[in-house]
C-alpha cells in the first residue's frame, strides 16, 4: 500500500484537487492565473483566496462549493475551479 501511495503522490499533478487547492492558495500564483486568464481586467490585486468556499442562499436552500474563491480591488469576485 506504501508503494501505491508514493506513486500516486509522484503521479499527481495540478488536476489533482489537493495540489490544486495548495498551489491555488498561494496569493501570487492565484493573482497571475486571473491576470493571465482575464487580461482586459487589469487586475491590480486580490484579497487573500478561500478553497473550498460555501454559499447558501437560504437555509433550507442548496448551497453550492467553489474550489477558489477571491475579490479583487473592486469588488468584483472570481471562482477558480479545476
Amino acid at each position: 500500500m506504501n508503494e501505491f501511495l508514493h506513486k500516486k503522490w509522484e503521479m499527481a499533478g495540478l488536476a489533482d484537487d489537493y495540489i490544486f487547492n495548495k498551489v491555488m492558495l498561494d496569493y501570487d500564483i492565484c493573482l497571475e492565473v486571473l491576470r493571465r486568464i482575464l487580461p482586459n481586467l487589469h487586475i491590480k490585486k486580490i484579497k487573500l483566496p478561500n478553497n473550498q468556499q460555501e454559499f447558501a442562499v437560504a437555509p433550507d436552500a442548496k448551497a453550492v462549493r467553489f474550489d477558489i474563491y477571491t475579490t479583487d480591488e473592486q469588488g468584483n469576485h472570481y471562482d477558480i475551479e479545476m
